[in-house]
């Protein structure tokens, strides 16, 4: 009779695994149906968005500021975002998210058709809260996953994004390029339609198919409720030394890539390359981002997070090297340097991401996740504002470089952390 009831309860424990294993699965489905075409939108619109701001302002500076609007947006509406879901799980506060890109993607519509440049910088920052949204689908996908495959899982809701984005600019860049040259801002008219509707369709599919609530689950499982985002979270990450390596490594790969890829549209447009080129030079930035991130993933399961940190950040700083050599006229150095910049992001973001998660327990994740997020937004929006005014102060060449040493730091760090976290297992002694 023991040995009956043993099997018993042996049989239900592997059906919730295989319960949870199936909703994990679903989850990460629905998660990436939401992620394609969010990606597509933000791609879509950021793609035009430096372009129609110099073509309304006739300043390159005021173009990139009017880009880095999806920065600031992603920064400003990250904790928001987190507050959300925090009370009322992923679905409704991902969902939300891509609403409001949305309205922000029909005003910069506005803006096209009025030539008024504030509505750019506006819809910008609007559509950034789409930008919100994309982030937090990658941490939705780590709720339910285990130690054995959390990198991985989040790299799947990260590589969905390379459909969607990779056809963004070239969508974005392509109706601008038909449209003709004589048309003026509102050219960008068609660009910012599309990503209304992309963005639509993305908050359809959340907030209809994100059922069960992969936060929901987690809390039936024992989690002792959610707290919203506070500026202690802070204080709880930099007191983790994991958790300090991860920050760091997705903030400064943030800095380095928008810094870079604000300002090479227009470097290019300087030596008068086709849009078409400059679309398709952005669609492979974008590949490099996001397309190998499940191959990423499987070895952040399997090896330190902090060496692939590391790794990440020396391929960024090659791509960046290479595009600070390279002549506004010349497509092939953009190309090379700005595919590599997105790999070394890539690794440094899939691993920093799943770095952050384990860090700390289920209750607080979603605070310490928005946390990182805002900073790592922060940090791009910082280095987009500024590559505008350095390549007008001194030169693309001169911010390239800058990219270059800001990514050998990085790898510096991680292999530190690499160094302690051997001396760590070898000793038993931890690091503050």
């Amino acid at each position: 009779m023991g040995q009956d009831h043993c099997g018993r309860t042996e049989t239900r424990l592997t059906d919730v695994e295989t319960d949870r294993d199936e909703v994990q699965r679903r989850t990460i489905r629905v998660l990436q149906g939401g992620v394609i075409p969010g990606g597509l939108a933000m791609t879509t619109s950021y793609a035009a968005s430096a372009l129609l701001g110099s073509e309304i302002t006739g300043s390159d500076s005021r173009g990139a500021i009017a880009a880095v609007g999806l920065s600031i947006g992603g920064t400003l509406a990250g904790l928001p975002v987190a507050a959300v879901m925090a009370r009322t799980g992923r679905r409704i506060g991902i969902g939300g998210a891509y609403l409001v890109g949305a309205l922000g993607a029909a005003t910069a519509a506005l803006a096209a058709v009025t030539e008024i440049y504030i509505l750019l910088v506006v819809g910008m920052i609007l559509v950034g809260c789409g930008q919100a949204g994309n982030l937090a689908a990658r941490y939705a996908g780590a709720d339910l996953a285990t130690d054995e495959n959390r990198a991985r899982s989040i790299s799947l809701v990260i590589w969905a994004s390379t459909v969607g984005s990779v056809l963004g600019p070239t969508i974005g860049l392509g109706l601008r390029s038909i449209s003709g040259s004589d048309v003026g801002a509102s050219g960008y008219i068609l660009p910012y339609v599309c990503s209304v509707g992309f963005f639509l369709i993305a908050a359809a599919g959340i907030l209809y198919r994100l059922r069960p609530d992969p936060l929901h689950l987690v809390a039936r499982e024992g989690a002792a409720g959610f707290r919203v985002p506070r500026v202690s979270d802070l204080g709880l990450i930099l007191a983790h030394p994991s958790a300090r390596v991860a920050l760091l490594g997705m903030m400064l790969s943030q800095a380095a890539m928008v810094g870079v890829m604000t300002v090479t549209p227009l470097h290019m447009t300087d030596g008068d390359q086709d849009a078409l080129v400059i679309g398709a030079m952005i669609s492979l930035h974008i590949v490099g981002m996001y397309f190998f991130s499940p191959a990423i993933g499987k070895i952040a399961d399997r090896i330190s997070k902090e060496l692939l940190i590391g790794v990440g950040a020396v391929v960024t700083a090659l791509g960046s090297e290479i595009a600070s050599h390279t002549d506004a006229p010349d497509a092939t150095g953009h190309i090379v340097g700005l595919f590599l910049i997105g790999v070394g992001w890539c690794g440094s973001l899939v691993a920093g991401s799943a770095l952050m998660t384990e860090a700390f327990e289920p209750e607080v994740r979603v605070a310490t996740q928005a946390t990182a997020d805002v900073l790592m937004t922060a940090t791009g929006a910082a280095a987009g504002v500024a590559s505008g005014l350095a390549v007008e102060q001194r030169s693309y060449h001169d911010l390239a470089h800058w990219a270059t040493f800001l990514s050998i730091f990085l790898a510096v760090v991680a292999a530190i952390a690499v160094v302690q976290g051997s001396r760590v297992r070898e000793t038993g002694t931890p690091v503050d």
